[in-house]
């Protein structure tokens, strides 16, 4: 009986941490060579793509000590409002893909969301064209904070990303004409 009632708790909790985490995919395809497009994005000045959007302010500079190209290195990210979070790069596999998390905020964030999730994965389609997916996960602090964040908040930061994306996917597709037209 013991073991029934503990199995049956074990698969209560595995239940609700497989939960729906809230999350938005990004996908764009760019006019860019996979290796261009990927040097360039994942060390990318974020002040240059995070703009103010609605409720969400701009990034206005980070602190970083060295090229963001290696898992493991953190840096905390400073917005217009005042407000810092952190920043960890988790894996980076060249060419291929690289993750990070996002927590300590110090904005309302704080209230709703544990950490970011985001992974970036890029996929070589061939004649100079890279599909990107950039998914983005907000882990919330509990069932009441995961219905605000897809209720308020979601459907901005899928507008924040979809905007920083196509700054990239502009930057990249003028640096490669420039090269072209030579």
């Amino acid at each position: 009986m013991t073991i029934g009632l503990t199995m049956g708790f074990a698969g209560i909790a595995f239940a609700q941490s497989n939960k729906k985490i809230p999350q938005t995919k990004i996908i764009m395809t760019i006019n860019a060579p996979i290796d261009n497009a990927f040097n360039y994005i994942v060390p990318v000045e974020l002040s240059r793509i995070f703009k103010k959007h609605k409720n969400l302010p701009a990034i206005i500079k980070t602190d970083e000590k060295e090229k963001w190209f290696k898992a493991g290195l953190t840096r905390t990210v400073y917005f217009e409002d005042g407000s810092t979070s952190k920043e960890t790069l988790l894996t980076v596999v060249p060419h291929t893909s690289f993750s990070y998390r996002i927590e300590d905020f110090t904005s309302q964030l704080r209230f709703l969301a544990k950490r970011i999730e985001g992974d970036w994965i890029f996929n070589d389609l061939g004649n100079g064209q890279t599909k990107i997916e950039w998914t983005y996960k907000i882990v919330p602090k509990n069932i009441f904070a995961r219905g605000a964040v897809n209720l308020f908040l979601l459907k901005n930061v899928n507008g924040l990303l979809t905007n920083a994306l196509t700054i990239l996917k502009n930057d990249l597709e003028k640096t490669d004409e420039k090269k072209g037209s030579r």
